[in-house]
């Protein structure tokens, strides 16, 4: 009678890198007598191990690459709290920014655009110099999110913790606690939009129906022409980008009432700031901030 052979295998352990290709995998066998396998069935269920072998390391070859956990180079400032290195989009970690299209009000009173300030002064802060960046995680629309440091010849300096304690940045408190002591004394001090009156970025981002990548509309500052006062008195009215600012007006009974320039009423209502009274870009922005339209 044919006598028929078993061939088992053991695989040699196998260390696995970047850059090594799937032949890594090398398995070792040995022949012993079995009389319930023929050598033919024998080699077909090696080659069934070896392919899975090569299979094994094609999966994990595929995933071994990961993000990089530091960007560095010189920075291009997008707005107040993004970045972008090397062609790698970042979001600054724990801290948000105005809006580019977004206005504040001063210590007294007036509109100002607060947003394009705080992109200005971290366009300023950073220049030229360099700027490395620890990934933390990706977020949803694809950004390192990161703490960043400004190199220096004089030393690193964390934008994230500077942005907050001059101002130009709040607490992202939804995603961390960190830099709230520093949101607390900035607020103290009255630095940056801490000085008036502002919408808490992440509110006025629901308000406006727009998330943080979506496209960036043209800047609504604003400022008030020379000698621009009202015809019958009050604040001078600034002129937006899209013309004449809307009258937020507060009625004898405490109504919150805004004004178009093309309303009955706009050209005879006069706006003073020191008594809460309010100039608008846009209805959005006032129906945002309580006020409601005026019926003729």
């Amino acid at each position: 009678m044919a006598q028929t052979m078993r061939m088992t295998c053991k695989h040699a352990p196998t260390t696995i890198t970047h850059r090594e290709r799937a032949s890594a995998f090398k398995p070792v066998c040995k022949l012993s007598q079995d009389r319930k396998m023929s050598i033919a069935n024998a080699a077909s269920a090696a080659g069934r191990t070896l392919l899975a072998g090569f299979a094994s390391c094609i999966v994990l070859t595929s995933g071994a690459v990961a993000a990089p956990s530091v960007i560095e180079g010189p920075a291009r400032v997008v707005d107040g709290d993004t970045l972008v290195i090397n062609g790698e989009r970042i979001r600054l970690y724990g801290v948000d920014a105005p809006e580019s299209a977004q206005q504040c009000s001063d210590a007294r009173g007036a509109s100002y655009p607060c947003g394009l300030v705080s992109k200005d002064a971290l366009a300023k802060k950073v220049g030229s110099s360099p700027v490395a960046c620890d990934v933390k995680n990706t977020d949803m629309y694809g950004r390192n999110v990161s703490v960043c440091n400004l190199k220096s010849v004089t030393g690193a300096e964390e934008l994230n913790s500077w942005l907050v304690s001059n101002g130009y940045a709040v607490a992202y408190r939804e995603y961390s606690k960190e830099y709230v002591p520093l949101e607390d004394a900035a607020h103290t001090a009255g630095k940056g939009v801490w000085q008036g009156q502002f919408q808490v970025p992440s509110e006025w981002r629901k308000a406006n129906k727009r998330s943080e990548v979506g496209p960036v509309a043209a800047a609504v500052a604003y400022t008030p022409a020379a000698g621009a006062a009202a015809a019958n008195g009050g604040d001078p009215v600034p002129q937006c980008a899209n013309g004449p600012a809307i009258k937020g007006n507060i009625n004898s009974n405490g109504q919150k009432i805004y004004h178009m320039p093309s309303g009955k009423f706009y050209d005879s209502v006069r706006i003073d700031l020191k008594d809460g009274e309010r100039f608008f870009c846009t209805e959005t922005e006032a129906k945002a901030a309580g006020w409601r339209p005026s019926m003729q």
